[in-house]
């Protein structure tokens, strides 16, 4: 009995540090919502909140860039998919057929 209850009060301590745990250097989206209400529209500061599906997950996440951070990650992926490409055709030269 006295060991169920010591048990139970350490799971309780982990639960509840594990709730009071915070990223601290990350904004939240509070503060993004303010500092965005500042931007002009279109400028690439303008941060852009989208719910994105994550590969394996069921659950959309949010997913908060700049118009900036976007369309760095849109031109390496375009960059990444052309290299990819033409190594696909130096490696096999008849288009897999």
């Amino acid at each position: 009995m006295r060991i169920t209850k010591l048990l139970a009060a350490a799971g309780l301590a982990a639960l509840l540090a594990a709730c009071a745990t915070t990223d601290g250097g990350a904004q939240s989206q509070n503060d993004m919502v303010a500092e965005n209400a500042n931007v002009e529209p279109g400028s690439p500061d303008e941060m852009i909140c989208r719910n994105e599906r994550v590969t394996g997950q069921m659950i959309p996440r949010r997913v908060c860039m700049t118009r900036a951070e976007r369309q760095a990650l849109e031109d390496r992926a375009d960059e990444t998919f052309r290299d990819e490409s033409a190594r696909n055709l130096r490696i096999n030269p008849s288009g897999g057929q």
